[in-house]
C-alpha cells in the first residue's frame, strides 16, 4: 500500500508512476546541461587561480565531508571554492546533476542510480558518508514483524526507501504488508514520527537519533546486520564532462574530502560547531551521538559490487526499468590520488580493504 507524504499530494499513485516522474524529473534539466557544457568549456579555458565548482547536496550526515571543507575553507588549499546549491526535496540532488545544474553533488547512491540509468551524464568518483540509516519506530512497535499493518514513513527512491524494502524482504514482509508513505525530506519525516502519524520510519543521522530521544522508540535495525560494516549511504558524484575536462580538480575535491574525513574522526566537536544549525536543525548532544553512526568515508573502492546489487531492489520496486551500465561507478580518480598521495588514505580510519 502507498500514501503520499505531508506536502506530496498523492504525487506518486503507483508503482508505474515511479520511473515516469523519475524520468520526466531528469529529462526537464536537459536545457541545462547543454548550457552546463558550455559553462564548464569557458572556465577550463580561464587561468583563475581559485575554481569555482558548484555542488549540490542532502540533509544527513554523510554530507558532512562536503559541509566541513566548505566551512573550513580547506577547498581552497587546493585552488578549489565550493559553492552549494540548495535541494528541494530527497533525491533531488541526483536529478540536479544528471540535468546539468551542478558539477558535482553528494547524494544517495540510489538516487544517483535512478537518474544515472535515465541519463547516464556523471559518474560516482568517491564516498562521502558510511552507514547511518536508521529503522526506527514508535514504543509499541518492538520488531520488525510488529510493522504489519502499519503505517512505514520513508524517502522516495532513496537509501532509506531500498533499505526499508530489502528488511521487510528479509522478514517475510512485502509492501503490501504495511501502508508506506512518502516524505519530501528529513524535516517531514521527524514531523510525521514525533506526532504520531506514523509508526515507524526509516530515518537518516542525526534525526534518527532526535526522534529516538523525544519519543523513546525502538531502534528496529540500523542497516549493518542487512548489508554488513561500512556500507555506503551518501557518495561524491561528479558530471562526466567535467571529469574529462577537468580529471585535476575533481582529484583536488576527493584530496579534501580525504582531508575532511581525517579532521572530523580527529576532532567531531569542531566539525559538529561548524555545521550545526547551518546545516543540521538538531540538538548538540544529538548530533555529537549520532556522529557514531555516520561517520565519514571517502574510500568506498570494495563496495562497488554493493551498489551495483542494490539495482535488484530498484527493479522491483519500478524506479528503474534496467540496471545501470559499468560507467555509472568510475574510482579511477580515486586510485591515482590514494596511489599519489598515500598519507591521506593512510591516516583515516574508514577506508576500504583495497590498497
Amino acid at each position: 500500500m502507498f500514501n503520499s507524504g505531508l506536502h506530496l499530494d498523492n504525487l506518486f499513485s503507483g508503482r508505474t508512476s515511479r520511473r515516469r516522474i523519475l524520468q520526466q524529473a531528469t529529462l526537464f534539466g536537459v536545457s541545462a546541461a547543454i548550457a552546463a557544457c558550455g559553462r564548464s568549456g569557458q572556465q577550463a579555458s580561464q587561468s583563475t587561480a581559485i575554481r569555482e565548482v558548484k555542488f549540490t547536496h542532502g540533509l544527513g550526515l554523510c554530507n558532512m565531508p562536503l559541509f566541513y571543507s566548505v566551512e573550513t575553507d580547506l577547498f581552497k588549499e587546493r585552488n578549489v571554492k565550493g559553492s552549494l546549491s540548495m535541494t528541494i526535496g530527497a533525491g533531488d540532488s541526483a536529478v540536479q546533476l544528471a540535468s546539468g545544474q551542478v558539477e558535482m553533488a553528494v547524494t544517495p547512491y540510489t538516487n544517483a542510480l535512478a537518474a544515472y540509468t535515465n541519463s547516464p551524464s556523471f559518474q560516482i568518483v568517491a564516498g562521502s558518508g558510511v552507514e547511518g540509516l536508521m529503522l526506527i519506530s514508535s514504543p509499541e512497535v518492538k520488531t520488525i514483524a510488529d510493522l504489519k499493518g502499519k503505517k512505514l514513513g520513508t524517502a522516495q527512491a532513496d537509501t532509506l526507501e531500498i533499505m526499508a524494502f530489502d528488511y521487510l524482504k528479509a522478514n517475510n514482509l512485502t509492501y503490501d504488508d504495511v501502508e508506506v508513505v512518502y516524505f519530501g525530506d528529513s524535516f517531514e519525516t521527524t514531523a510525521a514520527m514525533i506526532n504520531g502519524d506514523i509508526a515507524a520510519c526509516t530515518l537518516i543521522e542525526p534525526y534518527s537519533t532526535s526522534v529516538l530521544n523525544q519519543i523513546n522508540g525502538n531502534r528496529l535495525g540500523d542497516g549493518i546486520d542487512l548489508y554488513g560494516q561500512a556500507y555506503p549511504d551518501c557518495v561524491l558524484a561528479a558530471r562526466k564532462d567535467f571529469i574529462e575536462q577537468e580529471p585535476e580538480i575533481v582529484k583536488n575535491v576527493i584530496k579534501t574530502f580525504f582531508e575532511a574525513q581525517y579532521q572530523i574522526e580527529n576532532n567531531f566537536s569542531k566539525a559538529a560547531e561548524v555545521t550545526i544549525n547551518k546545516y543540521y536543525k538538531t540538538e548538540m548532544e544529538n548530533l555529537l551521538t549520532a556522529a557514531q553512526a555516520q561517520p565519514p568515508g571517502v574510500d568506498i573502492r570494495d563496495k562497488r559490487d554493493f551498489m551495483f546489487a542494490r539495482s535488484d531492489s530498484m527493479l522491483a520496486l519500478n524506479y528503474i526499468s534496467k540496471a545501470p551500465d559499468d560507467d555509472f561507478v568510475n574510482f579511477s580518480l580515486l586510485d591515482e590520488v590514494i596511489s599519489a598521495n598515500p598519507e591521506l588514505w593512510e591516516r583515516v580510519k574508514v577506508k576500504s580493504s583495497m590498497t
